[in-house]
């Protein structure tokens, strides 16, 4: 517990409140323990919960009536995620799932509604942060319908390569998990990229992405 509470020093919205406090929501935090795979919420549950992810990575994945998954971001360890259901009470827009071993802690509307109501400064910020995801994920959603593949996959790209200065990064996704982020399926991951190396844009290998053409990639962004 003293652990948890040494943590949430650090954590977004929490590391302002009293000591009293962040100890009160250490005593009250249930622990559990996700491996890979593993749900903390599905789409279409009612869960009216917060977390607080200590270790590990989960994604934050809807999954259309096709039955294709799009994973809007990940969250990092000392990052807190507020579930819809506890301001609405409807169901989850999409679900939250442990990508590595992780550990997260959660607590119940019930048990952290009193209080966050002694901070309202606190909920003025949960409610901005929702506002900015609601944004961007209305952003992704409108690039989605009317981006092309290609063009999604080189937004991709050009964030992993966020630094000009970059041209090599570890290539920690597969072609599926690539597919899940441009909403599209690994085999038409897999021939835009053939494509991409046979134009000397780039190079995939089991190990890296290496990048030779940054330009290219953009003017697939800026036509789109």
């Amino acid at each position: 517990m003293d652990d948890l509470t040494l943590q949430l020093t650090k954590a977004e919205f929490f590391n302002k409140f009293p000591e009293r406090d962040r100890a009160a929501l250490a005593r009250l935090a249930i622990p559990r323990k996700l491996q890979p795979g593993e749900f903390c919420c599905h789409q279409g549950d009612v869960w009216p919960n917060a977390i607080f992810l200590a270790e590990g990575s989960l994604q934050w994945a809807m999954l259309s009536l096709a039955g294709r998954e799009y994973v809007f971001f990940t969250l990092s360890p000392g990052e807190v995620f507020w579930g819809h259901s506890m301001f609405d009470d409807q169901p989850m827009p999409a679900s939250l799932m442990a990508t590595q071993d992780s550990m997260v802690y959660r607590w119940s509307r019930d048990a952290i509604l009193p209080i966050l109501y002694r901070h309202p400064e606190t909920l003025w910020e949960i409610a901005g942060m929702l506002t900015k995801t609601m944004r961007k994920a209305r952003e992704i959603i409108y690039g989605l319908a009317f981006q092309p593949v290609a063009g999604r996959l080189a937004t991709l790209l050009l964030d992993r390569f966020s630094d000009p200065d970059d041209t090599s990064v570890e290539r920690d996704l597969t072609l599926s998990a690539i597919a899940s982020r441009v909403a599209s399926s690994p085999e038409v991951v897999c021939r835009v990229l053939q494509q991409f190396q046979s134009e000397g844009v780039l190079e995939v290998t089991r190990a890296t992405i290496t990048l030779y053409d940054r330009s290219a990639l953009e003017n697939l962004v800026e036509s789109d």
